[in-house]
C-alpha cells in the first residue's frame, strides 16, 4: 500500500471517530443550549472550561503530542523497542509532576483566572462569581487531557490512531448524561453542578480507556524517569517553541474572550458558531494531519526527501478536496444549520441569528485553518518548530489588532472577533507556505490550484441547491424539528452527491484515492 493510500486510510480511521465525536458534540452542544441558553450560567461555563481546553492544547496535542512523536518514532526507527520505550516512560513521569503541580497552581488562582480571562463578568457579580467557581472546579480536566495527549503521542508513533481519537467521545458522553440525570437533582455546588461533573467524569474515563491499549503496544507504566535522556531534550527543544506558538493561539482565544464578554450572550455566540468550524476541520483536516505527521516523520529521520515533499503535497490537495464544499456549505446554509442545531428551548431566533453571523466570518478562513494544520505537522516533522511559532506571532499581532479595531465597527460588533481571526488565520497560512522554501522541499502551487480550481467547480450543485434551501421561511420558526432536519440532511446528501460525481467527471486523483480506500473496505 503507498504512503498516500495509508495515510489516508488511518485519516478515515480518524474522521469516522472524529466525526461521531463531533455529533456526540453537537448533541452535547444542543442539550448545554436547550437547557442553559445563552444566558449566566452557560457563559461562565464556556469561559471556565475554556482555560483547561487552552492548557489541553498548549501542553497536550498542540506541544506534546507533536513534539513527541518526532522524536520517539526516531527512537523507535534506531534503537530496540525497549530502549525506545524508555523515553516513553521518562516523558510520561516528568509530565505526570509537571501537571500535578500546574493543576495545584491554578486551582488555588483561579479567581484572578477568571478575572482576567472575562474582564467583562465583572460588572455583573452573580456572573463572575460562578465563573470563578467552575474555574476552580474545572481546573483537574487539564491533568487528564493532557496524559490523553501523551498516551495519544505514544500510539500515533505506532501508527495507532483509533483509541485516541475515540477519547473525546466518552467527554461528550459523560457531559450529555450528566446534564440530564443531575442538573435538576445536584446542584450542591452552584446551578452549573452538573457541566462540572460531567467534565471531570469524562476526563476520568478519557484516560483510562487509553491504558488497555498502551499496555498491549508495550507501554506497562514502568517508573523509568531517566532526565538525562538526549530523547528528553530533543522533546523539550521542540516544545518550548512550540508551547509559545500554542500558546499564541490561545492568547488569540483570550483575546476573542476579552473582546466579546462586554456584548450580551456574545461568548456564547462565538463558542457556538466556533464548534460548527471545527467540525469540517477536525473530521478533515486535524484528522490527516494527525495521521501524516509519524509518515513525514519517518521519510524524515529517513532522509528521505523526494518522498517527503510528494506526502506534503498530497496532503494539502486531500484537504483542500475536503475542506472546500465544507467551507461553502457552512457560508451557505449557516442559518439553517444553527436553527436546527441550536434552536431550542431558551435558544432563540435572535441567538440563531447573532450565531450564524459569526459562523460566516469564522467559514471564511476554513480552508486555511486546514492549510495550517498540514503545514504545521510538515515543519514539526522536521524538527523545526520556530518557523510555525513566527508566523503565528505575527498572526496573533494582525488579530488582536483586528479584535481592537472591528469590534468598535457597529455593524460588526462581537463577530468581530471572528473576522479578526480569519484574516490571522489567513496571513499565518500564506506565511508557512512562503517560508517552506527555505527546507529546500518543493511546494507544489499548481497541482493545488488545479484541484481547488476543479473543487470549486463540482461545488456548483451545492451552491445552487444551498441558495435555495436558505431562502426557505421557516429556519427563523420555533419548533418544526423535523422537516428542518430533513431539508438540511437532504440538502447536504444532495450536494455531497453532485459533488462527488462531478468530481468523479474531472477525474480528480483525489477521489481516486478514497475510492480505493473505500474499495477494500
Amino acid at each position: 500500500m503507498s504512503e498516500e493510500v495509508e495515510v489516508t486510510r488511518s485519516g478515515g480511521i480518524i474522521s469516522a471517530l472524529t466525526l461521531t465525536s463531533r455529533v456526540l458534540g453537537m448533541i452535547r452542544d444542543i442539550v448545554i443550549a436547550r437547557v442553559f441558553g445563552a444566558g449566566i450560567v452557560a457563559d461562565a461555563f464556556f469561559v471556565a472550561f475554556s482555560l483547561p481546553n487552552m492548557l489541553r492544547r498548549m501542553l497536550g496535542e498542540g506541544s506534546l503530542t507533536i513534539s513527541f512523536v518526532p522524536v520517539f518514532t526516531e527512537e523507535l526507527e534506531t534503537k530496540p523497542r525497549n530502549e525506545a520505550m524508555k523515553l516513553a516512560y521518562s516523558a510520561f513521569w516528568l509530565v505526570l509532576i509537571i501537571l500535578l503541580v500546574l493543576t495545584a497552581l491554578g486551582m488555588l488562582f483561579a479567581p484572578w483566572i477568571a478575572r482576567i480571562m472575562a474582564p467583562g463578568f465583572i460588572s455583573i457579580p452573580e456572573k463572575i462569581a460562578l465563573a470563578e467557581k467552575m474555574t476552580r472546579q474545572l481546573f483537574p480536566y487539564t491533568l487528564l487531557i493532557c496524559l490523553v495527549a501523551l498516551a495519544m503521542g505514544v500510539l500515533n508513533s505506532f501508527k495507532h490512531f483509533a483509541m485516541p481519537s475515540a477519547s473525546p467521545i466518552f467527554l461528550n458522553i459523560s457531559l450529555i448524561a450528566s446534564v440530564l440525570i443531575f442538573n435538576h437533582r445536584f446542584q450542591f455546588w452552584h446551578p452549573g453542578t452538573a457541566l462540572v461533573i460531567g467534565v471531570l467524569a469524562g476526563g476520568v474515563i478519557q484516560f483510562l480507556a487509553q491504558v488497555p491499549v498502551l499496555i498491549r503496544y508495550g507501554f506497562t507504566f514502568k517508573p523509568i524517569l531517566e532526565l538525562t535522556h538526549p530523547g528528553l531534550r530533543k522533546i523539550w527543544r521542540l516544545m518550548l517553541p512550540s508551547i509559545f506558538g500554542a500558546s499564541i493561539y490561545q492568547i488569540n482565544f483570550l483575546i476573542a474572550t476579552i473582546f466579546v464578554s462586554p456584548f450580551e450572550g456574545g461568548r456564547s455566540y462565538i463558542y457556538y458558531a466556533d464548534r460548527l468550524i471545527q467540525l469540517p476541520l477536525a473530521i478533515f483536516a486535524i484528522a490527516l494531519a494527525t495521521a501524516i505527521l509519524p509518515s513525514l516523520s519517518q521519510f524524515a529521520s529517513q532522509k528521505q526527501w523526494k518522498e517527503f515533499e510528494g506526502l506534503v503535497n498530497f496532503g494539502l490537495r486531500l484537504v483542500g478536496f475536503l475542506i472546500i464544499p465544507s467551507m461553502l456549505g457552512l457560508i451557505l446554509l449557516r442559518v439553517p444549520i444553527v436553527s436546527l442545531i441550536y434552536q431550542h428551548g431558551t435558544f432563540s431566533a435572535q441567538d440563531t441569528q447573532s450565531t450564524a453571523f459569526a459562523l460566516l466570518f469564522y467559514a471564511l478562513a476554513l480552508w486555511a485553518s486546514a492549510g495550517v494544520r498540514i503545514m504545521a505537522s510538515s515543519y514539526y516533522s522536521l524538527q523545526d518548530a520556530r518557523t510555525p511559532v513566527w508566523c503565528a506571532g505575527i498572526a496573533m499581532v494582525i488579530n488582536l489588532l483586528g479584535c481592537a479595531f472591528l469590534t468598535r465597527i457597529s455593524v460588526l460588533g462581537f463577530a468581530g472577533v471572528a473576522l479578526a481571526t480569519a484574516l490571522a488565520t489567513g496571513v499565518n497560512f500564506l506565511l508557512l507556505a512562503l517560508l517552506f522554501s527555505r527546507k529546500q522541499i518543493s511546494f507544489q502551487l499548481q497541482p493545488l490550484v488545479k484541484t481547488a480550481g476543479k473543487s470549486l467547480i463540482a461545488c456548483l450543485p451545492l451552491i445552487f441547491f444551498s441558495l435555495y434551501l436558505s431562502r426557505l421561511p421557516f429556519w427563523l420558526e420555533a419548533g418544526k424539528i423535523l422537516e428542518k432536519l430533513i431539508w438540511v440532511l437532504g440538502g447536504i446528501i444532495i450536494s455531497a452527491g453532485g459533488y462527488f460525481l462531478i468530481a468523479w467527471l474531472l477525474k480528480m486523483e483525489e477521489l481516486k484515492i478514497l475510492g480505493q480506500i473505500l474499495r477494500r473496505k
